[in-house]
């Protein structure tokens, strides 16, 4: 299907995407079993390992066969182009390292191409002169700095997730009053299904830290992003016990707003 000229690339491109961690350990508790987050990580690592190496003939000219030459338009064509490229350019990645995406980077005329290079990067273990390139240039715009800010802990190794998204809370620009700013982070520490759902819990209690923090100043944001520990039956004893702490924690603190009680309130008992 890949390499079928005959087919749009966007749709090649999404014929090699692989459902979430999230929702295959959802499907998974459906079926009455208990997912482990770090077993799905690696399968799912493994999985991309095998596309990397099934397609390794093909990789470079597909990647360069869909390069769009002519000035950025957002329409379906070149957006399909830049999709199926980097995807090739994920690929690449793995079993090369992070060469061609500094060299996407340096090239890039949109973000897209800039973001993608970058997630590579960060990904490959090769992204801090990207990443510092894309602060410096993009620094006074807040919404593309929250990208910068959620990137790395997208990016993060699960061992790793928790650690970053608290490095980054010690940025100059993090600001836990800016909602945007606060999701950017702890929002992809969330998404991060591995990361969160790491054996040791650090990012459970990173989490709810920050939400007794957030807590006085923006109850309506703290109380949304409870909904990250919404999810805790899935999981087996230990990371049930783990939430269950953080959650009774977090209510268990003084004048704790009506918004977030409700929300927790509901999540201990579903």
């Amino acid at each position: 299907v890949v390499t079928n000229e005959s087919l749009d690339p966007a749709y090649r491109a999404l014929m090699l995407g692989l459902p979430s961690q999230s929702d295959l350990a959802n499907t998974l508790y459906e079926a009455g079993k208990t997912p482990d987050p770090a077993a799905l990580y690696d399968a799912t690592e493994s999985m991309r390992d095998v596309l990397a190496s099934h397609l390794k003939d093909d990789l470079h000219a597909l990647y360069k066969a869909n390069q769009v030459t002519e000035p950025y338009a957002p329409d379906a064509e070149q957006s399909g182009k830049r999709a199926l490229a980097n995807a090739m350019l994920g690929l690449i990645t793995r079993s090369e390292g992070a060469d061609l995406a500094a060299k996407q980077y340096a090239e890039a005329d949109n973000m897209t191409q800039q973001l993608a290079a970058l997630a590579n990067g960060i990904r490959a273990g090769q992204g801090d002169g990207m990443l510092a390139q894309f602060e410096e240039q993009w620094k006074d715009d807040r919404l593309v700095m929250d990208k910068w800010f959620g990137l790395q802990v997208m990016e993060a190794d699960p061992e790793d997730a928790a650690a970053t998204a608290e490095r980054l809370t010690k940025h100059p620009d993090f600001n836990h009053k800016n909602p945007n700013r606060f999701r950017a982070v702890f929002g992809a520490l969330a998404m991060h299904h591995a990361g969160f759902h790491h054996e040791s819990g650090a990012a459970y209690t990173l989490l709810a830290n920050w939400l007794i923090t957030l807590d006085p100043l923006n109850p309506q944001t703290t109380a949304r992003m409870c909904s990250a520990f919404q999810t805790w039956k899935r999981y087996d004893t230990d990371r049930q016990n783990k939430i269950k702490t953080e959650v009774a924690r977090i209510l268990a603190t003084p004048d704790l707003s009506r918004d977030t009680t409700e929300m927790l309130t509901r999540i201990q008992g579903a």
